[in-house]
């Protein structure tokens, strides 16, 4: 609901009280209407009343019905506040342990950036702040620091080592941050570089099949010296082989040499078989069953 033409805050429906209350301070400043000032005790308190009337209509404004209706009871801006904050804020010491840990448990999310890294403890400090817990830069800085990726390994060792003075949230953010671009563009340097690796394989691979295919089809364009046939060389070829597919007047028409065979009587019991020849020799007469000289 619009509280003034330029003015907007999102209605409270009993969620996110604290970004709620965010926005109802920022609206009451722009105004300047402080809810904490004290009513006067004597002269003219026209100019009170009305500011603080101006303070309870942008607070109850900016409620749903249904929380209206918590603070129906109360007369001004201020005491609206601390019943709210009293019903939703929850400063016991179990809220306490429940920021505790939160703190302490964070981790960084992996689709998170920087900014919304360094964004996220620092709200979860500013929620310890406000139940009353002390905490200090150093500590926000470390829990930065210390649930950042490995990555970022480099510059957290380079942090250890500079000056303590310079040492802030601020100065960390910035370095955080110009870490992070320089990371981005390696990586993204990396990523490309790997494309255009896998794109020439790829290329590669493509080149090979063709070529293979080329040698597919330029067979079909040879004749096979051992069948005649078109499609595959004579290396390739499963038919008999020429010196294979000789007929039988042809195989007797082969001739075959051998050398002396026996040069000794040492050499009694030796044979050496030629497969090819048209004729066995021997001088051992016993061998033989049927002997022509």
């Amino acid at each position: 609901m619009k509280v003034t033409n330029s003015m907007r805050v999102e209605k409270f429906n009993g969620k996110d009280f604290r970004q709620w209350k965010f926005q109802i301070n920022c609206a009451l400043k722009a105004k300047e209407l402080n809810i904490h000032a004290a009513r006067p005790t004597t002269g003219d308190t026209n100019q009170w009343e009305k500011n603080d009337g101006m303070a309870m209509f942008i607070i109850t404004s900016s409620m749903e019905l249904n929380q209206i209706s918590l603070i129906e009871n109360y007369v001004t801006a201020k005491e609206v506040m601390v019943k709210l904050e009293s019903i939703y804020e929850q400063k016991s010491e179990l809220n306490k342990m429940m920021v505790h840990e939160k703190f302490y448990q964070y981790k960084m999310s992996p689709t998170d950036n920087i900014a919304q890294h360094i964004s996220k403890v620092e709200n979860l400090a500013k929620q310890l702040k406000e139940n009353g817990e002390k905490i200090s830069d150093t500590a926000i800085m470390t829990k930065i620091l210390s649930t950042l990726p490995s990555k970022y390994r480099s510059l957290r060792q380079a942090w250890l080592s500079l000056d303590p003075h310079s040492q802030t949230i601020q100065n960390l953010t910035a370095r955080l941050l110009d870490e992070e671009a320089s990371l981005t563009i390696k990586e993204e340097s990396e990523s490309a570089l790997v494309a255009v690796k896998h794109t020439k394989r790829k290329n590669k691979f493509q080149n090979e099949n063709n070529s293979s295919i080329s040698n597919q089809h330029n067979k079909h364009r040879f004749v096979c010296y051992n069948c005649n046939k078109r499609g595959h060389y004579a290396r390739d070829c499963r038919a008999p082989k020429k010196s294979e597919r000789f007929s039988s007047k042809e195989q007797k028409m082969l001739a075959f040499s051998a050398e002396q065979c026996l040069q000794s009587e040492a050499d009694t019991d030796v044979w050496i078989l030629d497969s090819g020849a048209s004729a066995h020799m021997s001088y051992r007469h016993d061998y033989f069953c049927d002997l022509q000289e």
